[in-house]
């Protein structure tokens, strides 16, 4: 029978610095910048986690998988503070463990015996560059320039087509785009109550929801192929940013293409 001999403060060490290049993996692939604090007190809560898992020693079933489970949910929560997200930051957190697990078993199969844990973590987070930087790839390719136009004024926004948006003005059937609120289109608002619309939207961990929202004279749509005119279109009003780095301010619908 082989015994192995642990070290607590290099098991916690180990586990805490794993946790946070994986917790910043995910933060690569979800677009967020993590607040260091919340990096560094998530990663030393899965490090001690690690630690208590092992000192009540569950073996490796039911018990185990729930403790495991639990702390990662707890993790996600504290670094991203994002419960509607939660299910998808919990399947990516998994996800990239598994690959990190992975790549260091085919290091090990390589013949590689030193560093493994500094270079499965160097290629984890390769990977994970890579697919933003093709996923930003696409993205660009999926941006056109619009213009709004609405009593003689005219904006223009960059604005990004997303399958996914599929929502639908319950008033006149129309689709809907959807656009950062400004006081330039909250006037517009105001300035024709006529127009108003109340939409409601679902989305993850928010079952029912309105967005505000109006109707405009003309949505122009510019791009490779040329331009699409959409007249009386209706936009939803959305309070923030819809792009983190500020690449686009709106989301056409897919009813529009």
């Amino acid at each position: 029978m082989t015994i192995y001999e642990v070290y607590v403060d290099v098991y916690f060490v180990e586990n805490m610095l794993l946790d946070m290049i994986v917790l910043l993996s995910v933060s690569l692939l979800i677009g967020k910048r993590p607040v260091v604090w919340r990096l560094l007190l998530s990663s030393a809560l899965g490090g001690l986690g690690a630690v208590l898992i092992l000192w009540m020693r569950p073996g490796y079933g039911v018990a185990y998988i729930l403790s495991v489970f639990v702390l990662d949910i707890i993790m996600c929560l504290l670094l991203f503070a994002r419960t509607k997200q939660l299910p998808v930051l919990v399947i990516y957190f998994h996800g990239l463990s598994f690959v990190y697990t992975k790549i260091g078993n085919c290091l090990e199969a390589l013949g590689i015996t030193r560093f493994v844990r500094i270079l499965a973590s160097i290629l984890l987070v390769a990977a994970v560059l890579l697919v933003c930087g093709y996923k930003k790839r696409l993205d660009k390719k999926r941006l056109y320039a619009v213009r709004i136009v609405e009593s003689g004024k005219t904006f223009d926004f960059q604005a990004l087509f997303d399958t996914g948006n599929s929502l639908v003005d319950p008033y006149t059937g129309k689709p809907v785009s959807i656009v950062e609120e400004s006081e330039d289109i909250r006037g517009w608002v105001r300035e024709k109550p006529q127009k108003y619309r109340l939409i409601p939207f679902r989305s993850l961990g928010k079952e029912n929801g309105l967005l505000e929202g109006t109707e405009v004279d003309e949505l122009i749509i510019c791009g490779k192929d040329g331009q699409k005119t959409q007249r009386g279109a209706v936009i939803a009003l959305y309070k923030g940013k819809l792009s983190g780095d500020g690449s686009f301010q709106m989301i056409l619908n897919q009813g529009l293409f």
